[in-house]
């Protein structure tokens, strides 16, 4: 019986056999199928849309036969794209009067200086480093607040710089020494402590006499200079045309002398070449020069200017003249561009048309000022570029207000639809002040911005 009973079993098996035999062999081709295909997806393809972009960055088109060939495409040189980018941007010359430091009074000896750039915060932190130019001294106590001719003005003026956005301010100009070597320290020293950067003097003659600065890795070589008003035999120098500074002074401060610019040129080439050794790849030279309150440069300006251009210079900004002046493309023996602006007005002052009609007939256009600004782009190959250049009008509005003096700096930006926004009683006087500022410097700023195909600034609001 177990024999029998192993036979029919081994019989039944038998029977089904072959219908098992099928279903392994249809498995089996499955497999094989299954196999093939996903050999196949796993081939490395390349998808259409890299195929498209890679044809349009080399500039060819490629062709079905040359991939089928090859396997793969040849995605040929790429062009130079933008890595980074960065934006300085300059105001003018903050020219502390006894009248706008008391308006800034709130009583226990402190002061308040933030109302007067309140309306510039917002252009002032648009760029990735804001400067402005510092003419006044910060000697403390020790000496009494002052205006014209000795300024002195209270520190609390660097924390309201610093809220508004500032990050660097130029100490080199004729009002440097005002009060003294001491002054001069003390303003240095002050500002190291509140953590604003500053340029064209420094606290020791072994520090440099310039800057390279890293902005979103582009570095921008920056120097700051004044013109002085003679030296002495021992190397002590003059500046507003006062008494010789401290040998130890003159050697503390970036200065030219109009009748010895050779040796300007030559230290300036030296210096340009030291900031190049540092990684600079553009560079900017600050300047105070010129004759105050005349609208277009002296044949001294422009000469300068010409021979920065030669030296290589990038960009060139001046100030001193407490009124707007030209701005003019400039290009070298060589083909190298320099933009230069002459100067760029006040930023803020007690200067404007009543407190000077009777020392100059441009009265008026000491209340005209401008935050100038230039972006650099890098490119993957290394080349740094100059790739716009912005021109932001300014006026400064004095009113009175609660019994006091109150000093606005007013942005006249044409996207704003009206100026009184900004509390002005008398708003014609911001589109007058614009006008002024766009008829001194419209033309060449709009002849380069052209060239450079970019938008031209409107000569007049609305246009």
């Amino acid at each position: 019986m177990a024999h029998g009973k192993y036979d029919n079993r081994h019989r039944r098996r038998k029977r089904n056999n072959s219908g098992i035999g099928v279903v392994v062999a249809l498995t089996a081709l499955l497999l094989i199928l299954a196999v093939l295909l996903f050999a196949k997806s796993c081939t490395p393809q390349t998808p259409d849309i890299t195929t498209a972009d890679t044809t349009e960055s080399s500039g060819t088109n490629q062709t079905d036969d040359s991939t089928e060939d090859s396997g793969t495409e040849d995605p040929g040189p790429k062009e130079p794209y933008v890595v980074s980018s960065a934006s300085v941007g300059v105001t003018g010359d903050l020219l502390m009067h006894l009248p706008v430091i008391d308006a800034a009074a709130i009583g226990n000896g402190k002061y308040d200086f933030s109302e007067n750039f309140k309306y510039m915060k917002k252009y002032y932190e648009r760029f990735d480093f804001m400067v402005a130019n510092l003419e006044t001294t910060l000697a403390g106590t020790a000496m009494p607040y002052h205006g014209y001719p000795n300024f002195n003005c209270p520190d609390d003026l660097i924390d309201g710089l610093l809220g508004a956005g500032v990050d660097m301010l130029l100490t080199a100009n004729n009002h440097s020494y005002d009060t003294y070597q001491e002054g001069m320290l003390r303003t240095l020293k002050v500002l190291e402590e509140k953590g604003m950067y500053a340029l064209g003097t420094r606290k020791s003659k072994d520090l440099p006499t310039y800057m390279v600065k890293d902005l979103n890795g582009i570095k921008i070589g920056m120097v700051c200079y004044t013109y002085d008003t003679g030296s002495t035999s021992d190397g002590r120098k003059s500046l507003n045309g006062n008494s010789p500074m401290t040998k130890t002074a003159s050697e503390l401060i970036n200065t030219f002398n109009y009748s010895t610019t050779d040796k300007f040129y030559k230290e300036l080439k030296d210096t340009l070449s030291a900031m190049k050794n540092e990684g600079a790849e553009a560079t900017i030279v600050f300047i105070h020069w010129g004759n105050e309150y005349e609208l277009k440069p002296t044949t001294s300006q422009t000469k300068i200017a010409k021979e920065l251009c030669e030296l290589g210079v990038d960009v060139i900004v001046g100030g001193h003249p407490h009124v707007v002046q030209p701005f003019e493309t400039l290009t070298s023996s060589t083909g190298h561009t320099t933009h230069c602006i002459y100067s760029l007005g006040n930023a803020l002052s007690n200067q404007n048309r009543n407190s000077l009609e009777n020392t100059t007939s441009n009265a008026i256009y000491t209340e005209d000022g401008m935050v100038f600004g230039v972006e650099f782009k890098k490119w993957s190959d290394g080349t740094v570029k100059i790739s716009s250049i912005s021109l932001l009008p300014t006026w400064v509005n004095k009113e009175w207000r609660n019994s006091k003096n109150v000093y606005n700096i007013i942005p006249l930006d044409t996207a704003v639809e009206a100026w009184n926004c900004y509390n002005v009683s008398k708003e014609s006087r911001t589109y007058d002040s614009y006008k002024r500022t766009m008829s001194v410097v419209g033309k060449g700023l709009n002849e380069t911005l052209e060239d450079m195909g970019l938008t031209k600034v409107p000569l007049t609001f609305g246009n």
